[in-house]
């Protein structure tokens, strides 16, 4: 009876979401407090033990959101991120394939590090009106922009921080070499998938704009102010160089100190006299920018804690342990053909009610955590190029001037590709 509880409530909140009639950050509180009901919990403990304790239970998380949130004001206000997207856009000169190439790795390096809507809009300004001044069709820019984002963002702090959780590892211990290996693999993966598209994509267009459009001159050389110093274009890699690099010595140095230090190196080599005004200023603005996703992980935490319910776990436990985990096959099969499950904030969704079904899955061990852990990272990969509930979807759909569900239309075969090419070789190195 609670199954079917939990299924009714799901579909009800996803046909919400898909109507566009109750946004995330409502949907994941509300579907939380009636879990809770449904579960018989009594209305103080539900505001105590499901609301209260359940928004700060991934406080670490959007304390982390935060950090990076102000660095990425820091490469914005700096002039970092722009003279980067600027000296990619003079690279390629004329060669147009260059150019957009350039600039698409450009964006997977920034969103390593930059996160929230402001640095999509901030970075996307400048990276969409070059490439469609290139003659590059506005879907097609809008697709191949966020392809790379969402490339970048397989290292982005948020998704680790996440994944720390989700392992329970403890606060002195590194994270595991394996994940880091499965990161480069799907960041490879992502890599050939994106420029197999864009090549693809552009001759079924049949204009072939991609390969011959000559660049709008004003967009692609840009004036020449002041140029910022050549040793600041390092700063988006400098979190994950301290992160990666303390990690591989075994050593664990947490995202937000690595921010922190690379909000610091941006701004001493750009513009060190004005520097505590600028890092002020960028935690600010990085505070209202990060306020969405932290919004998010407190109801995620809220939907934590109601899915650990006995009488949730209890009726959903029997259900996981019962399926043939143990077989490569099924193991493909599930989280890969079943990835599109991840839309609308659905039950594959880490962002959304499937955090409660990895939690489960995690704890009742019907996987190495390893292989658990890597199956989420390629499912997280389908969510985050094709969800249409995502703010940056709906944003680049906005201003390429196409509906957001075109682009989870062009997205979803590839990415569900890389899911399931990613879901093999994580079947082969962790099962």
């Amino acid at each position: 009876m609670i199954a079917i509880g939990l299924l009714l409530i799901f579909l009800v909140f996803a046909t919400l979401m898909f109507m566009r009639k109750v946004p995330a950050l409502l949907a994941l509180p509300a579907i939380a407090v009636l879990i809770a009901a449904l579960a018989r919990l009594p209305g103080t403990d539900i505001l105590n033990t499901i609301v209260a304790q359940g928004s700060i239970k991934l406080a670490p998380v959007y304390v982390a959101v935060f950090a990076g949130a102000m660095m990425g004001r820091v490469l914005i206000q700096t002039g970092i991120a722009e003279e980067i997207i600027k000296r990619a856009a003079e690279f390629g000169g004329e060669r147009p394939l260059v150019v957009a190439f350039g600039l698409m790795l450009v964006t997977v390096v920034l969103f390593t590090t930059l996160q929230g809507l402001g640095a999509i809009i901030t970075v996307g300004s400048l990276v969409l009106p070059i490439m469609m001044s290139l003659g590059i069709p506005r879907k097609l820019a809008g697709v191949l922009f966020l392809l790379a984002f969402a490339t970048g963002f397989i290292f982005n702090p948020i998704l680790f921080t996440l994944y720390r959780q989700l392992l329970q590892l403890p606060e002195s211990q590194p994270m595991p070499g394996q994940v880091m290996t499965f990161a480069f693999i799907l960041l490879g993966l992502m890599m050939v998938a994106v420029v197999t598209y864009a090549l693809i994509a552009a001759r079924r267009s049949g204009e072939m704009l991609l390969m011959i459009a000559t660049p709008a001159e004003e967009a692609v050389k840009p004036e020449r102010g002041k140029r910022v110093p050549l040793i600041a274009l390092l700063t988006p890699v400098v979190p994950l160089i301290l992160f990666f690099g303390f990690n591989a010595f075994g050593i664990k140095l947490d995202f937000i100190a690595a921010f922190i230090i690379g909000s610091l190196f941006g701004v001493i080599t750009t513009n060190y006299r004005n520097a505590v005004k600028t890092v002020t200023a960028s935690a600010i603005k990085g505070i209202e920018d990060g306020a969405p996703a932290a919004i998010l992980m407190m109801g995620i935490g809220m939907l934590l804690n109601a899915l650990n319910l006995q009488p949730i776990k209890t009726a959903l436990e029997p259900l996981i342990v019962s399926l043939p985990f143990s077989s490569a096959l099924f193991y493909i099969a599930f989280f890969g053909l079943l990835s599109p499950l991840a839309l609308y904030r659905g039950p594959l969704n880490i962002f959304g009610i499937g955090v409660g079904l990895f939690t489960i899955m995690f704890g009742t061990g019907v996987l190495p955590a390893i292989a658990l852990l890597a199956a989420i990272m390629c499912v997280v990969q389908v969510q985050n190029v094709c969800d249409p509930t995502n703010t940056h979807n709906v944003w680049i759909a906005n201003f390429v001037g196409v509906r957001v569900e075109d682009l989870t239309k062009e997205t979803l075969l590839p990415t569900v590709l890389v899911c399931v090419v990613g879901l093999i070789i994580s079947a082969l190195l962790f099962l």
